[in-house]
Formats: C-alpha cells, sequence, structure tokens
C-alpha cells in the first residue's frame, strides 16, 4: 500500500510539471537557475522513475549457482523487478538472483564479501554473505524518505546509507557502526538532496547530492569525524550520479555530462576543503548512469562497471580509459547499482 501511495503522489507531482518535465528513460537536463519549476520538475522526473519504474515481477524464488560462493561475483540490483542479478565478473555469466525485494536500490560489499541492498520501498538495508541467497542480518532505516544509496568502510566497517529525500526536500545521511544497530545521522545545510556515497581508503566518506536552488554538492564526512564538510571543486558535475573510490582518486559519476544525454566518471584529489580535477572518463553510449563500481579484475587492468537505467542494461568499461563497453548486460527494468564482492 505504501509504495502505491508513493507512486500515485510522485506521478501527480510530475504530472503538475509535464510541461519541463523528463519523460521516463530520459536523463535530466542542466539545470536553469532563473527557472526554478524545470529544475524542480527535473528532481521530481528522478524520484518518478525511481518509484514508478513498470515491474514485471516474477514468482521464482532466489537461486545461486553451486559454483558461485568460489568466484568473484558482480550484483546488480534491478528496482523495476525487485531483484539483485548476479554474475560472475570475469566470465560474465549470471549465476543467481535474490528475489522478492523491496524496491532495491544501492547494493554494496564490504572486504570480507558481505553484499548489502538497500531496500528502498521497506526503509530497509538486508546484508547477505558472499554467494548466499538467504538474508544474514537486516537494518532499520524508518524514518528516512526513499533511501538510495550505500558504501561500508574498508577499515571500521561502518555501512553508509544515503536518503535521498522527498521533493520538498528532507535528505541525510545515516551511518551504521560496524554495521550494526540504529543509525547516526549527519545533515548539511548545502546538501539538500542526497544521492550516492562512496568511502575512501581511509575511512573518508564522500557524498554527492543538490542543494536548494538544484545545483550539485559534493560533500565530504571526513573519518572519525561529526560534521559533513561542503567541497569545492574544480569542474562541475551536471547531474550527480554515483561515487566510489578507485584506488587513487575520489571517482563522481556525471550523469548528464557536457549538457549532453551521455554520461562520465570524473577524478578528483581531494585536499582540505577543495577538489582538483585529474581526469575524466567518458562512457559511450550511455544515458543514466546511476552507482557503479570500480574493482580490479586481477589481470593488471581495471574496469569500470555501470548500471545505465536509460538502455536498462550494465555495462563493463575500460578504468579510466572509457569509450565504448567492452561487455555489456541487457535486459533490466530499472537498474541502479552495481557492486563487486570477491570470495573470502
Amino acid at each position: 500500500m505504501r509504495n502505491n501511495v508513493v507512486r500515485f503522489v510522485l506521478l501527480a507531482i510530475a504530472i503538475a510539471f509535464a510541461g519541463c518535465s523528463v519523460p521516463l528513460g530520459q536523463s535530466p537536463a542542466p539545470f536553469v537557475q532563473s527557472n526554478r519549476s524545470q529544475a524542480q520538475a527535473l528532481l521530481f522526473s528522478f524520484l518518478h522513475r525511481m518509484k514508478g519504474a513498470p515491474s514485471r515481477r516474477g514468482r521464482r524464488a532466489s537461486w545461486m549457482a553451486p559454483a558461485a560462493k568460489s568466484q568473484t561475483l558482480l550484483y546488480v540490483s534491478d528496482g523495476g523487478a525487485d531483484e539483485v542479478l548476479i554474475y560472475s565478473y570475469h566470465a560474465g555469466k549470471m549465476v543467481g538472483k535474490l528475489t522478492h525485494l523491496q524496491d532495491p536500490a544501492g547494493v554494496c560489499s564490504d572486504p570480507t564479501g558481505n553484499v548489502w541492498v538497500v531496500n528502498s520501498a521497506s526503509l530497509t538495508i538486508v546484508q547477505y554473505a558472499h554467494g548466499a541467497t538467504k538474508s544474514k542480518a537486516t537494518l532499520d532505516d524508518a524514518g528516512s524518505a526513499n533511501p538510495l544509496g550505500c558504501s561500508v568502510d574498508p577499515r571500521t566497517g561502518n555501512l553508509a546509507v544515503t536518503n535521498l529525500g522527498t521533493a520538498s526536500g528532507g535528505g541525510n545521511l545515516a551511518i551504521y557502526t560496524s554495521a550494526q544497530g540504529s543509525a547516526t545521522t549527519y545533515t548539511d545545510p548545502d546538501l539538500m538532496y542526497v544521492y550516492f556515497c562512496g568511502y575512501d581508503d581511509r575511512g573518508n566518506l564522500f557524498v554527492d547530492g543538490l542543494d536548494s536552488t538544484y545545483q550539485f554538492v559534493l560533500a565530504e564526512l571526513p573519518s572519525g569525524g561529526e560534521t559533513l564538510q561542503t567541497i569545492g571543486l574544480s569542474g562541475s558535475v551536471g547531474f550527480p550520479g554515483g561515487v566510489a573510490w578507485d584506488g587513487k582518486y575520489v571517482a563522481i559519476g556525471d550523469q548528464y555530462y557536457q549538457g549532453k544525454h551521455t554520461a562520465a566518471i570524473f577524478q578528483y584529489s581531494v585536499s582540505a576543503s577543495a577538489g582538483t580535477l585529474e581526469g575524466t572518463t567518458v562512457l559511450s553510449g550511455t544515458c543514466d548512469a546511476l552507482q557503479f563500481a570500480v574493482p580490479k579484475d586481477g589481470q593488471q587492468r581495471t574496469t569500470v562497471v555501470v548500471p545505465d537505467a536509460c538502455s536498462n542494461s550494465a555495462a563493463f568499461y575500460d578504468y579510466p580509459a572509457g569509450g565504448s563497453p567492452s561487455i555489456t548486460f541487457s535486459g533490466f527494468q530499472y537498474p541502479v547499482a552495481a557492486a563487486v564482492s570477491f570470495p573470502k
């Protein structure tokens, strides 16, 4: 019932701004400061697509190939189907599926192979062991609005979850110490809508989103810190995408690169409250690239795995070279996030 009500309300809001909103499956355009109603419609369109993707939910139970537990696995959430699809990372073959979820959005993994799935409709975050089909823990995100992304601190095991907020604002960041118990929430007056997050290797957490004027914002929660700090960037980002640590830089996705219907990932070095642009990975053929994963493939090469909600697919790209995808997985209804889990 709750999910249906949310979908109806968001659809009504999108219709109210139909003259300047974006159809489902198309990427938001850059925001125009002088046209507040247009900027609002773009945000409402994103909310509507997140909750209103047509669903063809199956009745099949979760499953996993027997050999999957010994393999490096790629998890891709499909919010439209209430599923997370699982592939052999190196072979690119589907080896499992987690079903009967509740609008899964973010997925993230920890150093021991556990995978967390953000269920945006039920306001829960569910943990699965590497290659398992039964959950081992569930955390409550009650009181939040539209949980979206997640990341695990590789040093402490703390779990971060972003709560996007509603059309009127109210986004925040929730941190679960050691991925247990209740969360401590953090807000930033410069961060009205909170999209995705990613820890670096030192426990610093980076979060992206929009401010009250619908401009891009990057913030940092320093390791051991208690306050989000806004980071000034040397370049501009059109619309928030995923955030990840690539081993050297903070990687930030842009869903509307250079004002065009394509995506890119920027590499930033961050010092104090300033971010310096170090490189750009253009993802040819993408349009709504959301939370990506940047794992090492074990063959002296780095790839990035990118879910694309516009083309209903996920793809492998060379990183940081970018260009055209080397492998593409299709058949999703609304792919939101990707994560790679390594066997113990």
